[in-house]
């Protein structure tokens, strides 16, 4: 009985690997199902076959991916807020809108991970700072996205926003970290 439910396993963690919208999810998940692997063997007498599939299986492995995947990008999108305190409620807003979704949509399909950040600092101070590859500022009724004029995946986002007729509340602005100093 406990071999069936091992394996119904493995196949729910095979599944969520194969469609996890983040690769790194689909890592550990790959991880899960390798040490559920191992287990069964150990269910099955086969200890040397278990030690084998932990340790290169779940261990190894999993690190040599998640190794290689470092080196790839995660786009870390600042949001800049007025206030000195981020509410709850603005958080929550600014997560559900629909240019998040689209952002976050756009790097997925690309294979990069987005990574959010509220920052209470001016809007010129986050366009120099190096840890945002894209910089969000509410302005009156309207989104500002402030990219990099050399980034290519920006063209390529606003394209996005412009093919999805989604260009009413955004507005795309181009800049050069140099001309901010």
């Amino acid at each position: 009985m406990i071999e069936v439910g091992t394996l119904i396993l493995m196949g729910v963690f095979a599944a969520l690997a194969i469609h996890s919208s983040l690769i790194r999810l689909s890592v550990i998940y790959l991880a899960v199902f390798s040490l559920l692997a191992a287990f069964l063997y150990v269910l099955f007498a086969a200890p040397e076959l278990a030690i084998a599939e932990a340790v290169i299986g779940s261990g190894l492995v999993t690190l040599l991916y998640l190794a290689a995947l470092k080196r790839g990008h995660v786009y870390t999108i600042g949001v800049v807020t007025q206030d000195d305190r981020v509410p709850d409620s603005y958080v929550d807003r600014i997560e559900r809108s629909s240019a998040i979704r689209v952002i976050r949509d756009f790097f997925i399909r690309r294979e990069f991970e987005t990574q959010i950040v509220f920052i209470t600092v001016p809007t010129e101070q986050a366009l120099v700072d190096p840890a945002y590859d894209l910089v969000l500022a509410e302005v009156g009724d309207d989104l500002v996205v402030y990219t990099d004029e050399e980034s290519y995946v920006m063209v390529e986002l606003e394209l996005v926003f412009q093919l999805h007729d989604s260009m009413s509340q955004i507005k795309f602005i181009r800049y050069s970290p140099e001309a901010v100093l």
